[in-house]
């Protein structure tokens, strides 16, 4: 019985981490660095934070609905 709990804790935490490297990878994006030809030599994945820019724009004192709606309309927010 301790065998199959253990089989079955190690597959849980292997799924676990998975899912969250899957999870982080679409909100990556991939950058070219080098190129030759047809042939690509370099990429770089660059994660992107947009999701603390929103928070900190959220967090700011005496933001107003009219000012969020402009934020949200200039694709800041």
């Amino acid at each position: 019985m301790g065998v199959q709990k253990t089989i079955f804790l190690v597959l849980v935490v292997v799924g676990l981490c998975a899912g969250f490297y899957l999870l982080g990878r679409s909100h990556a994006e991939v950058k070219i660095i080098k190129q030759k030809g047809e042939e690509i030599i370099k990429e770089v994945e660059v994660i992107k934070y947009v999701d603390k820019q929103k928070a900190d724009i959220w967090a700011r004192p005496n933001a107003t609905d009219s000012e969020l709606i402009g934020l949200f309309l200039q694709d800041k927010l």
